[in-house]
């Protein structure tokens, strides 16, 4: 019993310690002007295979960072599978990241 009670209470902490907060989350992320990806739509990058500039309209806020999408069928989907389409690395360029492990914003 007591074994049980310290194993669940070391997951409990653990759980606590390596949480993120929605201020720690936001400073992982590349945002500018405190969106995500500069505003562009994150859908279209798949279903356009293009960079697309989302609307004000057409956003969501997901885990304290804002979207924006082109049209409300690419919000629709990002709002089924936030996890398909959110930036890797934080919107961060992977290649200086894996280089020099500096945040440099992607061009």
């Amino acid at each position: 019993m007591k074994q049980s009670f310290l194993l669940f209470f070391s997951m409990i902490l653990a759980f606590s310690l390596f949480s993120q907060t929605p201020e720690t989350r936001k400073k992982q992320y590349n945002l500018s002007n405190n969106l995500a990806i500069s505003g562009y739509d994150p859908v279209a990058y798949f279903t356009a295979k293009k960079a697309i500039k989302g609307k004000s309209t057409y956003s969501v806020t997901e885990k304290s960072v804002t979207y924006y999408f082109s049209s409300k069928e690419n919000l629709e989907a990002f709002q089924k599978n936030p996890s398909a389409y959110e930036p890797e690395y934080g919107g961060w360029c992977a290649y200086a990241m894996g280089a020099t492990g500096e945040k440099v914003p992607v061009d």
